[in-house]
């Protein structure tokens, strides 16, 4: 059984690293903040938030060169993928969109909030060496990548929620 679980869990954590390198992120150094009176244009905002996004595919990229291989690597390693998505959300919510794209940035942030909830269930899967609970929260992530890629799209990003190893599209 731990075997099993050795080998679920090394191919559930690669799976989740290729969905969710597409989440975007950023390790909060990045000075992308903008105060209340700073609007950005909307090529500015997505500039910027693209930026952030690459960080985290990078990032992402970067945790995949070593994939865990116990429940308890997969659980730091789930904990390590939260800390870059809530990273990534807080920077790009700290960009001072233009009215004509917040909404559709507003859509986008409520559908990686989401996302965070899913790791959360897929984090505490790992810690209790819950493989099949474990799969499901990562089904539910593969599950509303569309989504999300639509919705960053919606915003004008290239990068954010592009899944790994994809370039971005050159139609937008």
């Amino acid at each position: 059984m731990l075997a099993g679980m050795r080998i679920t869990c090394v191919a559930l954590a690669m799976l989740l690293v290729a969905i969710l390198a597409g989440c975007g992120g950023g390790d909060g150094s990045s000075s992308t903040s903008s105060t209340a009176g700073d609007e950005l244009t909307k090529a500015e905002l997505i500039a910027k938030g693209d930026a952030i996004c690459k960080d985290a595919h990078d990032r992402f990229a970067e945790l995949q060169t070593t994939p865990p291989t116990t429940p308890e690597e997969t659980a730091t390693f789930t904990q390590q993928l939260i800390d870059i998505t809530e990273s990534e959300v807080s920077q790009l919510r700290a960009l001072a969109a233009p009215a004509s794209v917040k909404p559709a940035l507003d859509d986008y942030l409520k559908a990686m909030d989401k996302n965070v909830a899913v790791l959360k269930q897929g984090l505490a899967a790992a810690q209790n060496s819950d493989a099949t609970a474990y799969a499901k929260a990562q089904a539910k992530a593969v599950k509303d990548q569309v989504e999300r890629l639509q919705l960053a799209q919606a915003v004008g990003f290239k990068e954010c929620s592009r899944p790994a190893g994809t370039a971005p599209s050159s139609s937008g």
